[in-house]
């Protein structure tokens, strides 16, 4: 090939052996064939590559870039929404009619050709199961790769609207409809990603052989349901589950090596979590109140961790989170709450040397919900705990507010910092820092420790400042940064970064939040 562009032989070899086939001599060697080939050509090569396949083609060169948008000849990615804009929003009845007959029209325009991406996104009770069940057939019909279908809370009619079409059969149907049904799995027979929010779900027992990413968003389903749709989807890599308040018993089974990546959000009624075999997985996400029990089995390429809780906790419930999570050495890049380092805290009291070391983590955020004595303590507990020898990242992520809880916490015996425990530390990032006591604590700790470390980026923001500062920020802000510039270093290279604004190039692999501070 070119230097212009590199084929890449998992996607296409076929093409690679085309284009790389030109005469010994070395001019020749950097002629890129296949870019030079006619458009009508190129997007013909597009329409014989899968959706993901094609966009991959963009970094082959300039030619290529952004072309597989245009494979089809009508636009094969479509967004239909009841409330894409204030303008156009479903305000009333004859609004709603509009959008289930503009809908219609749209389709019905187009064809069946190709569908590379469609997005669907209404309020309840502005379509009825029967126009749902049309668009559905629409869309594997035309063989979708990549189908979103988001049904939001219905919207309150107002009383004019009501009673003027209250002799609205059509109308009154869908406003009386309670849910919509979304039957498991879709007919296309391209299907590689499917994202369902607000509707319930049901499974039949055939497989979805092509599915790779499912994202379910506040759907109802049953803990059967769920088990059966993960045993349906052999190939499936990507699995979200979001807001489901039926589960009680997530259990995923029969995923196979393929299954990479598992995030459970906010699921109220769930109390245990057991994935039975998981030897591909690389990626585990968790947000919500602690479950009783966690059991991930054969997970030890497991590489990104992320625990954590932002329900207050008055005490701490009975959990296994900590010895299940204990085995997972291989883990390169981990995000905790104090919640979570409270639990650690708790099972590692009285113990004099470390219980664990996670001997390939190089990255560790710490979400701080409150950042009391007891919270300092706790975090200084999993550093004593839990040896880091190749730590080269440290995100720490501050309340942004006062803690009310601190002085019910003062009469708590410090913990004792550990020693000679951040050797590889390089790089540091605090953010929502306030300069109050336990967080100049920490930062003088953290630079005292760190004896190789590159830099400290300081993040302020002028809101979480308190409201004696509110009249006069930027003399705080002076003195906090006054005031980091005059600690300790243990690094003589180490610098200091102290601004307002956060900074795009330092950010932590777990940078999705799950909650607000």
């Amino acid at each position: 090939m070119g230097k212009r562009g590199r084929m890449c032989p998992d996607l296409f070899p076929d093409l690679l052996e085309c284009s790389s086939f030109s005469s010994s001599s070395p001019a020749n060697d950097d002629v890129d064939r296949i870019s030079e080939l006619p458009d009508v050509l190129r997007l013909h090569i597009l329409s014989l590559l899968p959706l993901k396949s094609a966009i991959r083609t963009g970094v082959l060169s300039s030619k290529w870039r952004g072309l597989w948008a245009h494979r089809w000849p009508d636009p094969s990615s479509l967004f239909l929404s009841s409330c894409s804009s204030s303008s156009s929003a479903p305000t009333g009845p004859a609004e709603e009619d509009a959008f289930v007959s503009t809908t219609n029209r749209c389709l019905a325009k187009r064809g069946r050709r190709r569908i590379d991406s469609l997005v669907l996104s209404f309020h309840l009770g502005h379509v009825l199961q029967s126009d749902l069940k049309q668009w559905l057939d629409y869309a594997a019909a035309c063989s979708v790769e990549d189908f979103h279908l988001c049904v939001l809370p219905a919207e309150p009619a107002s009383a004019a609207s009501s009673q003027t079409h209250r002799n609205n059969n059509s109308i009154n149907r869908r406003r009386s409809a309670s849910s919509l049904i979304f039957h498991f799995p879709m007919d296309s027979p391209l299907l590689i990603r499917l994202s369902l929010r607000g509707i319930h779900l049901s499974a039949a027992n055939s497989a979805s052989t092509r599915l790779e990413i499912l994202a379910l968003h506040s759907v109802t389903l049953s803990d059967a349901a769920l088990r059966k749709v993960v045993a349906a989807c052999p190939l499936l890599r990507c699995l979200d589950i979001r807001r489901c308040r039926d589960f009680r018993r997530i259990q995923i089974s029969a995923s196979g090596p393929h299954l990479k990546s598992l995030t459970v959000v906010d699921c109220p009624k769930a109390n245990e979590l057991i994935v039975t075999s998981a030897p591909g997985l690389r990626s585990f996400r968790f947000c919500g109140t602690f479950l009783s029990r966690y059991s991930i089995e054969n997970a030890y390429g497991l590489e990104e961790v992320y625990f954590t809780s932002a329900v207050p906790n008055l005490s701490l419930p009975n959990s296994n989170w900590v010895s299940s999570f204990e085995r997972l050495a291989n883990v390169t890049a981990l995000t905790l709450c104090s919640h979570a380092l409270q639990y650690i805290a708790v099972r590692g009291a009285g113990k004099v040397g470390p219980m664990r070391s996670l001997y390939r983590l190089e990255e560790l955020q710490l979400l701080m919900l409150m950042m009391s004595d007891t919270s300092l303590n706790d975090l200084f507990s999993f550093l004593r705990l839990y040896q880091c020898p190749v730590l080269e990242r440290l995100f720490v992520e501050l309340p942004t507010c006062n803690d009310q809880h601190a002085e019910n916490f003062m009469e708590i015996e410090d913990e004792e910092p550990p020693k000679d425990c951040l050797d590889k530390l390089k790089t540091i990032k605090v953010r929502n820092y306030k300069g109050h006591h336990n967080e100049v604590r920490l930062v003088q700790y953290l630079l005292l420790k760190a004896t190789n470390l590159n830099s400290l980026v300081v993040i302020v923001s002028r809101e979480s400042l308190e409201p004696e500062y509110s009249k006069e920020p930027s003399s705080r802000l002076r003195f906090l940064h006054l005031q980091l510039s005059l600690f300790t270093k243990a690094s003589e290279n180490a610098q200091i970064v102290f601004c307002e604004c956060d900074i795009d190039g330092i950010q932590p692999t777990h940078s999705e939040a799950f909650f607000k501070f």
